[in-house]
């Protein structure tokens, strides 16, 4: 009796905040719920709370297609065009599906990230950006204290074996000294087992989102010894929790952007590219590495060659779970887009990087910082499925769908908007306004 209350309670308040248009405190609400899921569902060994996430995201997702439907702007039209498409396009993938449950799982993967980056793309000039950056603050702290006590008891605060084997769905046969085996990484010393701290989302690549969120946050809203002790924080806590994701989009949007509005954009460029290489050859060998690069590139291929893709229940964690998995695609949420939804995906991908691009060429130097977390975003969803979890990336896809609205600025004069994320550079990073409503 408890879900129905905890669902109903949720869609109640997330409904009020849209109609009092607290965009923010809605945000508020998905970060926290995704942040206390777990530990709540370990508390009270009930699968109550296993929606908290979704609803709140579900309940702007559905305002932002109404917002669109009765808007007289005609990107928002397009926009929700698109939506609908996808919707059309993952119905036919369902039906596709050998399993029911397994279809609307992953239907589900696909629907409510690309809905949030519809809804980021609609609420870009509603949302309070400096107010999400302080949330995001709080939030990243209260892990990182989190995750170093772990670290420092060589074990999690709460025991993650009930929730990974009933609320994930996890084989108990393959658990490590009693834990999930996410809490542990291969090959990083000496060939032995390394334990992760997972935080209180208990897996460390789910926690190394909302750091990397953090870390952006970190760099948009503090200063001066604030900043850096609070990066420092978190990319030791990334360390210990060898967090790829993570560190990815951290290196991103610290070392990558600095060089990038400091040095140049060609400096910029050469150190991603040398980042990136010894990324790769250093993780290349290490724990399962290897299966998010080769499912990136098989879920592209299977992509070109089938137009339709192969609808769901072929692939990805889902379909493994039940033992239906062709292991295509596997290890790369990108890589599972290909291969479910085939050329439509491939195109929409093409023509994102073709903006991104576009935009990095274009838009000041110091108003980048949320392009980049973008474009490290974009690259930690071509090599993790859990890029598509509601408990950590909210904000992530968000971010993602506020970028695609971005105008390109013809000439340098652009008049300026607000910042976006209240950064306090000397030149205040922020966001050309999309085209006004008419």
């Amino acid at each position: 009796m408890l879900l129905p209350f905890v669902v109903t309670a949720s869609a109640v308040i997330s409904l009020v905040l849209i109609l009092g248009r607290s965009y923010h405190v809605l945000i508020l609400l998905v970060i926290a719920a995704g942040w206390s899921q777990a530990p709540l569902i370990t508390l009270t060994r009930s699968d109550a709370f296993q929606y908290l996430d979704d609803v709140p995201a579900a309940v702007l997702v559905a305002a932002a297609v109404i917002r669109s439907f009765s808007s007289q702007d005609k990107r928002l039209h397009k926009a929700l065009g698109l939506m609908l498409l996808l919707v059309i396009l993952v119905g036919i993938g369902f039906v596709r599906s050998p399993d029911a449950d397994i279809g609307i799982a992953q239907a589900r993967q696909v629907l409510m990230p690309l809905g949030l980056v519809f809804a980021g793309f609609v609420y870009r000039d509603d949302i309070k950006w400096r107010k999400i950056s302080a949330y995001l603050l709080l939030l990243a702290g209260l892990t990182v204290a989190w995750a170093l006590a772990e670290e420092v008891m060589q074990a999690p605060l709460l025991d993650p074996a009930w929730y990974h084997v009933n609320v994930v769905g996890g084989n108990p046969r393959s658990m490590r000294m009693g834990l999930p085996p996410a809490y542990f990484a291969d090959g990083v010393s000496n060939g032995d087992l390394t334990f992760r701290p997972g935080g209180p989302f208990m897996n460390p690549p789910v926690m190394g989102f909302l750091l990397g969120l953090g870390a952006f946050a970190a760099v948009a809203r503090l200063r001066s010894l604030a900043r850096l002790g609070m990066l420092a924080a978190i990319g030791a806590t990334l360390f210990f929790a060898y967090a790829r994701a993570g560190i990815l989009i951290f290196l991103v949007v610290t070392v990558i952007y600095f060089i990038w509005t400091k040095v140049g954009k060609h400096a910029g460029i050469l150190v991603g590219l040398g980042l990136g290489g010894y990324l790769f050859t250093t993780f290349i060998e290490q724990g399962n590495t290897a299966s998010h690069s080769d499912g990136l590139l098989s879920g592209f291929m299977l992509g070109l060659q089938s137009p339709a893709g192969l609808g769901f229940g072929t692939t990805g964690y889902q379909a493994a779970l039940e033992g239906a998995s062709t292991g295509v695609g596997s290890e790369s949420l990108l890589g599972l887009y290909f291969a479910w939804i085939g050329w439509p995906m491939i195109a929409a991908a093409l023509l994102l990087l073709v903006h991104l691009g576009r935009l990095l060429r274009r838009v000041p130097r110091t108003q980048s910082l949320p392009v980049w977390l973008a474009v490290g975003f974009l690259l930690t969803v071509a090599s993790s499925e859990s890029a598509s979890s509601m408990a950590s990336t909210p904000v992530l896809w968000l971010t993602v769908g506020s970028v695609v609205a971005m105008t390109v600025p013809l000439r340098p004069t652009v008049r300026p908007a607000p910042a976006v994320m209240g950064t306090r550079f000397p030149s205040r990073p922020s966001l050309p306004r999309s085209t006004s409503r008419k």
